[in-house]
């Protein structure tokens, strides 16, 4: 116990000490604790909007490839002289009205690459958006010119489009690791 006020300076001095050092590394592992975490909440949201994109693409690559199935059956059946039924006119009417609505998804899905400052993802979707345009302008029943050939070669280019994109969000979905 100490008896001088030497010693009880001493002492209050280590305890004082001992407490600012305690409460400057509390203080300092919170702030590091805290920034960590607002890190990794973005992180998190930044994949689950390239997750939401990824479900917009997914979403009008289905139509679009069951529009372009039942666009090809039509026309071969054209180039064999067989009378398409109007359901099949129909189911391609609703297809096609399908594939033009969908574009509304893949709007919003550029506009979030947008907002995350993907900028090549969101130029890598607009092309594959405009190159679904120029598919969905040729493959018309109105279309005349319109060949089962081209058509299969579409679907490639459609094909290719796709996984070009997938190549360049894939970065952008790397760079989100948690």
């Amino acid at each position: 116990m100490p008896t001088t006020w030497i010693e009880i300076a001493d002492t209050t001095v280590k305890i004082g000490l001992g407490a600012i050092i305690s409460g400057a590394s509390a203080y300092m592992l919170a702030r590091h604790n805290h920034s960590k975490s607002i890190e990794k909440e973005y992180l998190l949201k930044h994949r689950e909007v390239m997750e939401l994109v990824t479900l917009d693409i997914e979403e009008m690559t289905h139509v679009l490839l069951k529009y372009w199935s039942f666009i090809l059956d039509w026309e071969r059946n054209k180039e064999k002289g067989i009378k398409n039924s109007e359901e099949k006119s129909e189911q391609i009417t609703n297809l096609r009205s399908e594939v033009f609505s969908l574009f509304k998804g893949l709007s919003s899905a550029e506009g979030r690459l947008l907002l995350l400052g993907c900028k090549e993802q969101q130029s890598s979707l607009r092309a594959y958006g405009e190159k679904i345009s120029e598919f969905y302008r040729y493959a018309s029943r109105n279309n005349d010119e319109m060949d089962c050939a081209i058509l299969e070669e579409w679907r490639i280019k459609l094909l290719s489009e796709r996984e070009g994109l997938y190549s360049s969000l894939s970065k952008a979905y790397k760079k989100a690791k948690i």
